[in-house]
């Protein structure tokens, strides 16, 4: 049996069994494990197959059986893991894929969960010895075997579809140990997350509710991330189980700040996918703009007379690149990952080749850590410092920092150090070391950096290609079966719809937003955010209005619904509405000279040349050289038949900064002036000014009709199209 094939039923079963057509669905697998053949599989199948058949015969015969319904339902439960089992032992033979490497070479070995749980809690007393001896030797060979230990935890974990009753056990002493550190238990919850998100078992994701309750903050917030990710790739699968469903509701009673911490954690799900534009933004604007400032600086000579600014300065110079590294440093506030471009060409060292490594926690015993920095306590409190003052890197960027040093011979390392740290490791008094301590333990910062790390693993791991990538998914976590108890409250859809307003994402926002509406629990901004999504997505004006007008009613006199209702009807058509609310901004903000104008041009439209005519002349008494006022005079006067008045301000605009709409309308009085050379030459110097001479001649062929009713025979017209 070919993969295509096995993927395809294996497809086909799931289908069966969401429609609860386990007939079909067990003559399906009947296939798939004659073909595996796998004997105890074969045999289970049988076995449920027997039960489903005496059901269905009870049931025909009219008997009434009370355990009628948990029995079918725990039917439908087995061949749901049952159909997972023979998916993946087909592929075991078959697939080249890393994880089903893994399984094979595992295949045959039993658990050893319980050593690998002694091994690891025997690591605390080699630490304490360390610390008594400080036999750096000793160490390195401990954590080797401490190192070792955590890999097969990890693989067997995560490659491990069903935990046994043995397994189940032994993971549980893992949450109740005493011994084992909190790094290392905090690589078991990823390890047991990567495992639900590849093949579901509901052990594992008791183990994995379980561990919302550890003393440790990193342990609790991973799993509780873990469940979010879990929840969204196995809603159906958790469905099936109302044990899980019961344990979820528990904790919502007996953790009052359990949803508002798992809504925090999705937004910050959402926000890890708005890091490929944050990339981009750095990569094609902030850094060429640095490196043109920096060559600016460099380029311009010195005048000895000058007072030399501090080079530390550099952004001072450009107001723009000013704005947008404040922008920057607004979205890292926030949680933004402007790291992950700097930071991607640095997951290429050795380390990052094993895959628990992606989600170990920094640790400055580690024996690469060791390798690269060394034990003196002097350096590692440097480089301890160090990360911390580089803004609270997530743990994957903390081993590449401390990789990327061991590359600097010693003076390097120590001009990176002078730079980066204050002069004296001392002046980082005690109060702002605790300051950077407890930020760094607080459960946003920990699920921010955890999420940071996992999007690097599936973005940069290099089999990446081989998982599912979390990441590229639609996450509407608040619909989701398993989370709309905990999620689907108006305050938390509040948070997560103005957030994906912010970062543009218009048509999610507009989706949760109109949710809200149906909750009716809208307010002035909402209401403003709804017209707004609509004018972005499909350029819906009229809906747009119908949103802006409820605002107003709400809180008449924002001058921000005014303009947008303005513009509505504007790109409606409807000139005479626009024109009232332009008007009615004008006695706002009554120095606006935008608003004279916009009335200008909807007076215009309207065929009300010499009203517009007024509203130019303010903007020309108010504001020298104004172009925009020019050309409206220019067009009204041209309209209305005051030629010369026309001229007059063609000719200002020409000695100004003409574009080829301005030769255009000059080209037009003339002509209608009778000095048809003077209309030949300023037609041709609008073509040049166009795009192109096909551009400027349709512009032209817009206003023939105009040009007629003005007297200007068709001929004519033809002709100076030749002309020009």
């Amino acid at each position: 049996m070919r993969l295509e094939e096995i993927q395809e039923q294996y497809k086909q079963v799931l289908g069966l069994l969401k429609e609860h057509r386990l007939k079909e669905a067990f003559e399906l697998m009947q296939t798939m494990a004659q073909a595996c053949g796998n004997y105890p599989l074969l045999q289970e199948l049988e076995g449920m197959q027997t039960a489903y058949g005496y059901m269905l015969q009870y049931m025909q015969q009219g008997m009434n059986d009370p355990e009628r319904e948990k029995l079918y339902h725990s039917l439908l439960t087995q061949a749901f893991n049952l159909a997972d089992q023979l998916h993946f032992t087909l592929q075991e033979d078959l697939s080249s894929q890393y994880y089903f490497t893994l399984r094979k070479q595992l295949k045959y070995q039993s658990s050893n969960l319980p050593k690998l749980l002694s091994t690891l809690e025997s690591f605390a007393d080699c630490l304490s010895l360390y610390e008594l001896l400080h036999d750096e030797q000793k160490l390195q060979q401990d954590m080797k075997v401490h190192e070792e230990a955590l890999g097969d935890l990890f693989r067997q974990t995560w490659v491990n579809s069903r935990w046994t009753n043995s397994e189940r056990d032994t993971a549980y002493k893992f949450l109740s140990s005493e011994l084992i550190t909190a790094n290392d238990l905090s690589l078991f919850v990823s390890a047991v997350t990567l495992s639900l998100m590849t093949c579901f078992d509901e052990e594992k994701m008791l183990w994995l509710i379980e561990a919302f309750y550890h003393k440790d903050v990193n342990v609790k917030v991973r799993a509780r991330v873990g469940f979010l990710l879990v929840a969204h790739l196995q809603s159906e699968r958790i469905a099936l189980y109302p044990g899980i469903q019961a344990r979820i509701s528990l904790i919502q009673e007996e953790q009052p700040s359990f949803d508002n911490d798992l809504n925090a954690m999705y937004i910050q799900l959402l926000r890890s996918q708005d890091t490929e534009r944050i990339n981009k933004t750095m990569n094609e604007e902030i850094v060429p703009a640095v490196i043109k400032n920096i060559q600016n600086r460099k380029q311009k000579p010195l005048d000895e007379n000058d007072i030399e600014m501090n080079p530390e300065w550099i952004f001072d110079l450009d107001a723009k690149l000013n704005n947008k590294m404040r922008k920057l440093g607004e979205l890292q506030q926030e949680g933004g990952d402007i790291n992950m471009g700097m930071f991607s060409m640095m997951k290429r060292f050795p380390f990052f080749e094993h895959i628990q490594n992606w989600f170990y926690p920094y640790e400055p015993k580690h024996t690469e850590v060791i390798k690269a920095m060394g034990t003196t306590p002097e350096k590692e409190k440097k480089v301890g410092i160090l990360l911390m003052h580089l803004g609270m890197l997530c743990d994957s960027d903390r081993y590449s920092t401390v990789f990327m040093m061991s590359q600097m011979n010693d003076e390097q390392r120590q001009i990176v150090f002078s730079h980066l740290l204050p002069n004296d490791i001392g002046d980082l008094t005690e109060e702002e070391d605790n300051e950077l301590y407890n930020y760094a333990q607080m459960p946003a910062t920990i699920g921010k950096y955890y999420i940071q790390d996992l999007y690097r693993f599936f973005k940069l791991y290099p089999l990446k290609n081989q998982f599912h990538d979390i990441f590229k998914d639609t996450l509407m976590l608040h619909e989701n079966p398993v989370l709309k108890p905990l999620l689907y409250q108006a305050e938390y859809l509040r948070q997560v719809a103005d957030f994906l307003f912010k970062t543009d994402n218009f048509e999610m926002a507009l989706d949760i937003y109109d949710e809200l509406e149906q909750l009716k629990v809208v307010d002035k901004d909402v209401l403003q955010r709804i017209g707004y999504c609509h004018e972005r997505i499909n350029r819906d004006y009229t809906s747009a209005a119908f949103y802006y007008l409820q605002a107003n009613d709400i809180a008449p006199g924002s001058t921000w619904t005014l303009r947008r209702l303005a513009t509505c009807y504007r790109h409606k058509r409807l000139f005479d509405k626009a024109k009232n609310y332009y008007q009615e901004l004008m006695m706002l903000e009554p120095e606006n000279l935008s608003y004279s104008y916009n009335i200008g041009t909807c007076l215009i439209e309207l065929g009300e040349y010499d009203e517009a005519l007024q509203c130019f002349y303010k903007m020309d008494l108010a504001e020298e050289d104004n172009i925009k006022a020019w050309r409206g005079i220019v067009w009204c006067c041209f309209r209305s038949g005051k030629l010369e008045k026309a001229q007059q301000y063609c000719t200002k605009i020409i000695n100004l900064q003409p574009d080829a709409n301005d030769w255009l309308n000059a080209g037009h009085v003339a002509w209608c002036l009778g000095n048809l050379p003077q209309a030949v030459e300023y037609y041709q110097q609008g073509a040049k000014a166009a795009t192109s001479p096909l551009a400027f001649r349709k512009l032209l062929l817009q206003d023939a009709q105009l040009l007629q009713q003005k007297g200007i025979s068709k001929t004519d017209f033809f002709l100076m199209l030749e002309l020009i």
